[in-house]
């Protein structure tokens, strides 16, 4: 029994999965950054940059309403980085602002037909961010 409980655990956290589409990195005007590198996957979007000063964010939404867990994180050597995940009213679901680092893991059940953006702040920021989202 313990092990069926465990293979249903696992075989809904897959087709969770499979149910997240995320787009993006979409800058907001005005942003400056030097050597600014990213990338993006279907599970993750992680960057790394030097003088980040400004705002980006990646638009994710499901198929169907899920939980979603969330691992954020960030590594600032100078300046400071704010990460957020919010709705299209702004709600916002997790935040961290840091100077140094920030590691969040948090499950949040993200709603069918919502769109849903983390957000990233930047001010003279030197570091990098990734964020999983399974």
């Amino acid at each position: 029994m313990k092990k069926l409980a465990i293979l249903l655990v696992l075989f809904t956290a897959i087709l969770n999965a499979q149910n997240l589409k995320s787009s993006g990195t979409h800058f907001v005007d005005g942003v400056k950054d030097k050597k600014w590198s990213n990338s993006n996957g279907t599970d993750f979007t992680k960057a790394s940059f030097s003088n980040f000063d400004g705002s980006c964010y990646v638009f994710l939404e499901v198929d169907e309403t899920s939980l979603v867990s969330f691992e954020t994180f960030t590594k600032v050597k100078s300046g400071n980085l704010e990460v957020k995940l919010i709705d299209e009213e702004d709600q916002v679901y997790f935040y961290c602002k840091t100077t140094k680092e920030c590691d969040v893991l948090k499950e949040i059940t993200l709603e069918k037909g919502k769109k849903y953006r983390l957000y990233f702040t930047g001010k003279n920021a030197k570091g990098s961010y990734k964020v999983n989202f399974k």
